[in-house]
């Protein structure tokens, strides 16, 4: 069993050993993790966060995608030709900058980004039910810490 000693000193971390930190990690990890492999749609995880990042930030460019997702321009640039050669996206000249393309999804990318959401909303929802009410309270007064910890409550 691993030894409980103090985490890092910190603010946000005052109070909590090294085997909360450890604990945290793996159960977020996990949870995520457990999301992300709901999907059917044959699309590996990289084209799915790129349709989830195309959503939050269209029009967008590939220069701004690689910037907001933290990675290279050429990995952006072969995943953007995938979801085209899938028909996922549309990629539109900018008219004051005709080298410059927007990206948006297509009408295939959005009832794939929908279904992908939909299924992992009925596992989610499967599990939860294993829950009791007590438990399902916790997790709600969880959220606006949660929210703040991965910069969802901006």
């Amino acid at each position: 069993m691993a030894k409980s000693r103090k985490a890092p000193e910190d603010e946000s971390t005052s109070g909590l050993t090294q085997s909360d930190l450890v604990r945290l990690r793996m159960v977020l990890g996990r949870l995520g993790r457990m999301l992300r492999q709901q999907n059917d749609e044959d699309l590996p995880y990289a084209l799915i966060a790129l349709i989830f990042a195309i959503h939050r930030n269209e029009p967008v460019t590939a220069k701004q995608l690689a910037e907001a997702e933290g990675i290279t321009p050429p990995a952006v640039t072969r995943s953007l030709a995938r979801l085209e050669e899938l028909g996922m996206i549309i990629r539109t000249a900018v008219p004051t900058d005709r080298r410059v393309q927007e990206i948006e999804l297509s009408t295939k990318g959005e009832r794939t980004r929908v279904s992908l959401l939909h299924k992992r909303e009925i596992w989610l929802t499967k599990h939860l039910e294993k829950l009791d009410a007590d438990d399902i309270g916790l997790l709600l007064s969880a959220l606006p810490a949660l929210e703040r910890l991965t910069g969802f409550d901006s």
